[in-house]
């Protein structure tokens, strides 16, 4: 498939505003563990700007986009449709939790609506891929399980640098649990990649010319892309790049968005450095732009038989 900037820009910002937002939830739901003036000044408004700026992001995906409110319209069938409302939700339920955080007391109903709003976008979120059924490399548990993966450490890693930017020179007690976690998520993350990448290279096309065509024949040769020139399909449903380029994609995934920020965060789980969490992140989301171009590269539309270049 082609890339979409945009789509690419929106999932990984609200992803990252989504893992900020459940380890915010997770660690208050049962007693307070983060400080009221640090959910209120800084950790709420940056995942408030962060959904916006994900939601801004969308728009330009949108042929229409004033038409955008009827997307909701069909969320009895459409996946497209419920994160068109959980996207929303979760916005609405961070303001309501920034006015309880102020008036200085959240009751658990708070955080736990903010912990499934978050897990319901990131379901719907992946289910939009996941339910193509021949699309092969989306059609599998997998997507939804890196969505979640990659936004809990995105989101992880910017929780330890909002802290350490708070707290200043005085780490707070647990700041090397949080490094711990985010590694662990990132190790997880990483080993997740790569059986998908495994996973893709042996997928086999269930359809051939001979089905894709309609033509009766167990020797069918394509001669002609049935164009002289480009179309949609040729356009829209693969990514037009070679196979180095690819290559080389991959090495920066897995050095930007995994290899590189493990190694800075072993480094500050004894010493938490700002310069070194703020790098990492910097690095991981890099790394993430790239791995959600490369997860729409490699999905091989079905039609891509029938349009195939040939040489």
């Amino acid at each position: 498939m082609r890339p979409q900037f945009s789509i690419i820009f929106f999932t990984t910002l609200v992803g990252m505003a989504q893992g900020l937002l459940f380890f915010v939830a997770l660690l208050n739901i049962e007693e307070p563990f983060l400080s009221t003036p640090f959910l209120s000044m800084l950790a709420l408004p940056v995942s408030f700007i962060i959904l916006i700026l994900s939601l801004v992001a969308s728009f330009f995906h949108l042929g229409r986009p004033e038409r955008a409110w009827r997307a909701a319209m069909m969320w009895r069938t459409s996946w497209l449709s419920r994160e068109v409302i959980a996207l929303p939700t979760v916005m609405a339920l961070t303001v309501i939790t920034f006015f309880f955080v102020n008036s200085g007391m959240v009751p658990i109903w708070v955080w736990a609506a903010l912990l499934i709003s978050n897990l319901a976008l990131w379901i719907c979120t992946a289910k939009i891929y996941q339910c193509i059924q021949f699309i092969q490399e989306w059609s599998h548990p997998s997507t939804l399980s890196n969505f979640i993966l990659l936004g809990l450490t995105s989101g992880g890693l910017l929780l330890e640098l909002l802290l350490i930017i708070w707290n200043g020179s005085s780490v707070p007690l647990g700041m090397s649990l949080i490094s711990g976690t985010n590694f662990i998520l990132l190790f997880l993350a990483l080993n997740l990649k790569l059986w998908i990448w495994r996973r893709n290279q042996k997928l086999k096309p269930k359809s051939d010319l001979a089905s894709a065509t309609g033509i009766k024949g167990s020797n069918i040769r394509q001669t002609s892309m049935g164009f002289m020139g480009g179309s949609f399909n040729t356009r829209e449903f693969f990514h037009h790049q070679t196979d180095r380029v690819i290559s080389n994609i991959r090495k920066i995934i897995l050095l930007m968005t995994y290899v590189g920020p493990m190694i800075l965060l072993a480094f500050s789980m004894n010493s938490p450095n700002i310069a070194q969490i703020a790098i990492a992140l910097l690095m991981h989301y890099i790394g993430l732009l790239a791995e959600r171009w490369m997860f729409f590269a490699e999905a091989n539309h079905p039609q891509n038989l029938y349009y195939q270049r040939v040489s």
